[in-house]
């Protein structure tokens, strides 16, 4: 019989359920216990999803030796911290973007893991949504000829997490939180090393202490380019669309509008998708999230790379280049001038 794999969640909050949902679907996954800094929100979460053990103490779960991996679904500003304790307990990880908030952390928490032989996965979801896996399939077919430019966004009118609004907690805006989405399904779809990035930044609409509008041009080393928007100004929930554009054919796949369900409403009802305010007039409900955005096949896909002692992609060195690109467009709006 195959292990089974015991898992630990570091936090307890929005994602964290999204991740312990995905857990729940692979039947030889045990889901051990789940660690917030509050008894509170630790008790509560543990409560609710069915987990007898609970922490307030991260090296204490950590040290529990029936948990072999965790998810670490904490605020930006801890994933270095948490991730690093968990290798350190010689723990395999999982971690929400961004994978750090600075390329030095990122780097690491990559040597880290190499050094003691244990696997890191960063959890970029969209590389695992059904419409981005079948849309790999068709351009790795030949269907739309050599990539040439990729156009990618993630936008909404802004973050469920009060870190989202303070600098410090999440090392940026609307780029750091949303833009690292698209920007790794550039750096997928065109694999080459990147040349330049050039960007431009604004508080458009919020206010914030970073920027709640990001749109930047990544020209690669063979000449291909990618264009990347990032923003919290955009209303009626989350917009993430994918343009390729070949030497044969294009492209285009929108990831946020493809439920089959379309719902006309005059009293609106509890939940449509995400980011979504309003749910009177014409919808279209989310079905299942966790499938459509892609959490479920990325979490069964880092639980099988652990059960069979394979190197997963996207891995932590992915989300450090990832990160170097957002180092870069932050750069180039400080100094005005591509970097």
């Amino acid at each position: 019989m195959a292990k089974e794999i015991g898992v630990g969640l570091i936090g307890a909050g929005f994602a964290a359920g999204i991740h312990i949902d995905a857990y729940k679907k692979i039947p030889y996954v045990n889901v051990i216990a789940v660690y917030s800094r509050t008894a509170e929100r630790a008790k509560k979460f543990a409560e609710s999803h069915g987990l007898k053990y609970w922490y307030t103490d991260m090296d204490k779960m950590l040290k529990r030796p029936d948990i072999d991996l965790v998810s670490v679904v904490i605020p930006n500003y801890l994933h270095a911290m948490a991730t690093l304790k968990a290798i350190e307990h010689d723990k395999h990880v999982i971690v929400e973007k961004p994978l750090t908030t600075t390329v030095e952390d990122a780097a690491k928490v990559v040597e880290a893991a190499k050094k003691k032989g244990l696997k890191v996965m960063y959890a970029e979801n969209m590389l695992f949504s059904p419409p981005l896996r079948r849309t790999k399939q068709i351009i790795d077919e030949g269907a739309i000829g050599d990539v040439l430019v990729v156009e990618a966004r993630e936008s909404h009118s802004g973050s469920h997490s009060p870190y989202a609004l303070k600098k410090e907690y999440c090392g940026g805006g609307a780029l750091m939180n949303l833009g690292v989405h698209p920007i790794a399904v550039a750096l997928w779809l065109i694999d080459s090393p990147v040349d330049h990035v050039y960007a431009e930044m604004g508080n458009l609409y919020h206010r914030l202490e970073a920027e709640d509008h990001a749109s930047l041009f990544i020209r690669f080393k063979d000449g291909r380019l990618a264009t990347i928007h990032a923003s919290y100004t955009v209303k009626g929930g989350i917009d993430d669309r994918v343009e390729i554009y070949g030497t044969g054919g294009l492209i285009f796949a929108d990831l946020s509008h493809a439920s089959p369900l379309k719902v006309y409403s005059e009293k609106g009802y509890s939940y449509v998708v995400e980011k979504a305010s309003l749910s009177t007039g014409w919808s279209f409900p989310a079905v299942d999230e966790v499938w459509q955005y892609g959490y479920a096949n990325e979490i069964e896909y880092f639980v099988n790379c652990v059960r069979e002692d394979k190197e997963p992609f996207p891995n932590g060195e992915f989300g450090r280049k990832v990160l170097e690109v957002v180092s870069a467009a932050y750069k180039s709006v400080e100094e005005r001038k591509p970097q």
